[in-house]
């Protein structure tokens, strides 16, 4: 989904990759998915500045980063040409290791880490299946969904269980990794982003027709709760007590308490003029988004300003807007272990 006319891509010049470096525990990095110039920005949360940009396939869409903080995934989806394949990178050296072929399947969208780091859960809208993938061989397993538009996932902390929402069916499809099985319920129309509660209890996923938040119970797929978010729901992210939902539409980010499902804050991302992109239409865009582990941060994507929002959730304001490339959407923090 796009929130304004893509823009003619950009030619980036690409900076020399840094050499292979021993990182320090703690340190923190953003993988940002710019899919207009097919390209992944690396951004060192500690000082801001973006310390590599590398080349991914065409229409990267999301990005992934290993438990372990070495590497990242990023899925490339394509644009009219469906892409294949996934990008990995080298966290360390800031470079991009090798490419991984889907093929037969086409469109990669949603990716995860299992636990271990292993093994891969991407999507494949082209396929209606969840690809297993091992990391080291890539080898692929097909988990059909048998669902339209299987697009966005998310992984139990167990890593036993994925859930994708599927946005042709309206519907989210549940997948017992072991067995290789899956099992699907219909939610509300246009069913797109997903997302876990820290916990792992609650699947909430938003409906980009209802502008609507359900609320899942994770074991048996039964609704919980429906509430409102006007503006388009795009993509929703836990993280601490929160559960944090990008309102492209009304250049919003709204936060719910994970356990009780009130809403707690709906913070305004103003479109900066200096910084608006063509077609920006008065929205930052506020997209692809995550929430550091201990709910103290959320970094929110914005097509319309080409950067990525850090978010103070304790007093629900932004602190910083970081320059990203064009197009930025899909997005993952890297903590080194």
């Amino acid at each position: 989904m796009r929130i304004a006319p893509l823009l003619a891509l950009l030619a980036l010049a690409a900076p020399a990759h840094a050499q292979a470096r021993t990182p320090r525990t703690g340190e923190s990095m953003l993988v940002v998915a710019n899919k207009q110039d097919a390209t992944a920005s690396l951004i060192d949360l500690r000082t801001g500045t973006t310390v590599a940009t590398l080349p991914t396939g065409t229409g990267p869409h999301e990005a992934a980063v290993s438990h372990s903080g070495r590497w990242a995934v990023v899925s490339d989806y394509g644009d009219r040409t469906p892409g294949g394949s996934l990008t990995v990178i080298d966290l360390d050296a800031r470079a991009v290791a090798r490419k991984i072929d889907l093929a037969p399947h086409r469109r990669p969208h949603g990716v995860a880490f299992l636990p271990g780091d292993s093994v891969l859960a991407v999507t494949s809208e082209t396929s209606q299946a969840v690809l297993l993938v091992n990391f080291a061989s890539g080898a692929v397993t097909a988990v059909p969904t048998q669902q339209a538009g299987s697009h966005m996932l998310a992984v139990s902390p167990d890593g036993r269980t994925i859930y994708t929402a599927n946005v042709g069916s309206g519907s989210v499809t549940m997948i017992d990794v072991a067995a290789r099985q899956a099992r699907s319920v219909p939610v509300a129309p246009r069913t797109e982003g997903i997302g876990l509660t820290p916990d792992g209890s609650h699947v909430w996923v938003g409906s980009n027709e209802q502008n609507t938040v359900t609320v899942l119970d994770a074991r048996t797929l039964a609704v919980i709760d429906t509430m409102p978010a006007p503006g388009l729901p795009y993509r929703v992210n836990g993280g601490g007590r929160w559960m944090v939902v990008s309102n492209p539409m009304t250049s919003t980010v709204r936060v719910f308490d994970a356990a009780t499902r009130a809403q707690v804050a709906e913070i305004a991302i103003p479109l900066d003029a200096a910084r608006a992109v063509p077609g920006a239409e008065g929205s930052a865009g506020p997209v692809g988004g995550v929430v550091t582990a201990d709910g103290a941060r959320a970094y929110i994507a914005l097509q319309g300003m080409n950067g990525v929002a850090e978010i103070d959730l304790a007093r629900r304001a932004v602190v910083r807007v970081l320059p990203t490339g064009a197009g930025p959407d899909g997005i993952a923090l890297a903590v080194r272990r």
